[in-house]
């Protein structure tokens, strides 16, 4: 569990085909976030590196929920994926450069 803006998070691990990560379409996804259960389901059969981004994926999703950011369904999924993949390494850098500016 985790909270974000108070509100309480649960993470949960299912099978690749349960219907919980099955998206509108009928395809199935590695990751679900449901904001009416504060739930995060994902594929137990990730591992590794994969499984972190698809974590930091939907715990984007958990916080633009929790803070009330409504964008339309490409830009969220799109903001999702710029923070899962190069998050890092723009706050690493973020952190480097305060730092430096710090006085």
């Amino acid at each position: 569990m985790f909270k974000i803006n108070g509100e309480t998070w649960l993470i949960k691990f299912t099978q690749p085909f349960d219907s919980i990560l099955m998206m509108a379409d009928g395809t199935y996804s590695l990751g679900v976030c449901d904001d009416d259960i504060k739930t995060i389901s994902i594929s137990n059969e990730l591992r590794g590196l994969e499984l972190k981004k698809v974590l930091c994926h939907e715990i984007v999703h958990a916080a633009m929920f929790s803070y009330n950011v409504e964008l339309n369904y490409e830009q969220e999924e799109l903001l999702a994926n710029i923070i899962a993949t190069y998050g890092k390494e723009i706050i690493q850098i973020t952190d480097d450069m305060f730092k430096r500016l710090s006085i």
